[in-house]
């Protein structure tokens, strides 16, 4: 039994990293701009707290709520390169996922670890990009480590270590306050299960919350966690909640397998409770925490993954199976994890870097074509990354960067109606050329694109599988414009 556990671990882990080594998909998104913006902040010594890479508001205030991490990613590009990057936030999720079996491998048997491995990680996988947010991941891992070892097998010593893991959580993602409140639910689990341990892990709640305001920003940086989404006025898809898409007409399978797991979920607590486990405050308070989370955003749905996994494996190990079904469901897990293990391998593990708007922006360069640039929002962060500080940009992935008003009243407006279009791109911003990521499916965008390719003031001038430029059509740009001009129709 102890080897089919041992290879039942092997493999579960096997399976993990060939969903986790992948092409690098936001490479056209954040990416590029997180590494941009690490190099300034390494450079300058200081972190930057206005709009600086946009031309069309640059002295917003902005909270870089993940300045440290951007200084590691562009470190690490520098001496590793972008598939480096993707071998690194493999191991820092294998890490992340280890430390949650590790919470509960000695209170619970393999196999209902397991099968909560593998629906809690189905429902992560969709969010597994070289983001800040993998950094969420490893903290968020070991504070339910230490909380479980603390509750469980009476270890408080990891405990301690906690607030100054707080610190750098802080300065590396917005997710930071998850932190203080799986201790707040801790504290309320002691004071209903076991009351002489409320006061001690209350102090390191208080210490725990108060290092929060060791951050660039002080209290408003402590605050950005609660206050961001006030800024936002630009509708992004992992900022949806799961009714909103499917009203939408976006099917998504992870939308489903996270409906599956909720039911798993809450059938684990019927389980546990049934089975005579009622010292689950802790374990319940978060499941309907990280629940609302992932019901409220699908970008939740990597932290709700993750928190699902030690809660399901506690909640099913109360229900006791023979050494022989154990056997028997051991067995047959490992041949599922080998089976698809060996489809990913084969099917999509990849250190692919995908070329993006590299082609498009090589164009812009090697024909010396200047600003002012129109560029819609999907493609921002890689021009700031490639083109930043010589030229900046009209906005970027980053609505908490901007004013209600510039979406609201100006960059969208400019999309859906060619009169606004022409007052703003002649009169206010003297508009040179458009880099436009035509994939955008928001219907701004496609109304923008449909009557921009028929005005003759505006021709077409380069496109390829991703980015389609226009070019305004000026004594200065006729010759270019006369050498590339495109007659393609979308």
């Amino acid at each position: 039994m102890r080897i089919l556990r041992a290879i039942s671990v092997v493999l579960l882990f096997l399976f993990f990293a060939s969903l986790l080594v992948h092409s690098l998909n936001s490479i056209n998104q954040d990416i590029g701009r997180h590494i941009k913006s690490g190099q300034i902040i390494w450079e300058t010594k200081q972190v930057y707290k206005t709009n600086l890479f946009s031309f069309t508001e640059p002295n917003n205030s902005f909270i870089d709520h993940h300045w440290l991490s951007e200084v590691a990613f562009y470190g690490l590009n520098n001496a590793i390169g972008l598939k480096g990057l993707i071998l690194f936030k493999t191991a820092v999720i294998l890490l992340a996922l280890g430390l949650l079996l590790a919470s509960v491998y000695s209170t619970t048997s393999l196999w209902p670890l397991a099968i909560s491995s593998l629906a809690g990680f189905m429902v992560f996988v969709e969010r597994t990009d070289v983001r800040p947010e993998i950094f969420s991941y490893l903290f968020l891992a070991f504070f339910i480590f230490a909380i479980f070892k603390s509750k469980n097998e009476n270890k408080y010593r990891y405990l301690y270590f906690l607030p100054f893991i707080q610190i750098f959580w802080t300065n590396m993602h917005i997710y930071f306050a998850v932190g203080p409140i799986l201790l707040l639910f801790f504290v309320i689990d002691r004071y209903v299960e076991k009351r002489e341990e409320f006061k001690k892990v209350g102090y390191i709640f208080t210490a725990t919350s108060a290092v929060t305001l060791l951050n660039p920003n002080f209290i408003t940086g402590a605050m950005a966690p609660f206050n961001i989404l006030r800024h936002y006025d630009y509708s992004i898809v992992e900022n949806q909640n799961i009714f909103f898409l499917r009203d939408y007409g976006i099917s998504l399978t992870t939308i489903s397998l996270f409906e599956m797991s909720l039911v798993i979920l809450i059938l684990s607590f019927v389980i546990a409770f049934k089975n005579g486990r009622r010292q689950i405050t802790f374990e319940l308070l978060s499941g309907i925490f990280f629940t609302i989370m992932a019901g409220k955003m699908i970008r939740n749905f990597g932290l709700y993954g993750l928190a699902f996994i030690p809660i399901v494996a506690l909640n099913l190990s109360t229900l006791k199976i023979s050494a022989k079904k154990e056997m028997a469901t051991l067995i047959s897990v490992c041949v599922i994890l080998f089976s698809v293990t060996v489809y990913n391998v084969k099917s999509s593990v990849s250190l692919a870097i995908p070329a993006g708007a590299e082609k498009a922006v090589e164009f812009v360069k090697a024909n010396n074509i200047k600003g002012p640039v129109f560029n819609n929002f999907d493609v921002g962060s890689f021009l700031i990354w490639k083109t930043y500080p010589e030229e900046k940009v009209f906005v970027d992935g980053r609505p908490e960067a901007y004013s209600v008003n510039f979406f609201e009243k100006i960059y969208k407006p400019m999309q859906k109606n060619p009169t606004t279009w022409n007052h703003y791109a002649n009169d206010v911003y003297h508009i040179n050329y458009i880099f436009f990521d035509y994939h955008d499916i928001t219907p701004w965008a496609q109304t923008f694109l449909s009557f921009i390719s028929q005005d003759k003031n505006w021709p077409m001038v380069y496109k390829d599988n991703s980015v389609v430029i226009f070019l305004r059509k000026t004594p200065q740009n006729l010759p270019l414009i006369q050498k590339y001009q495109k007659t393609l129709t979308y």
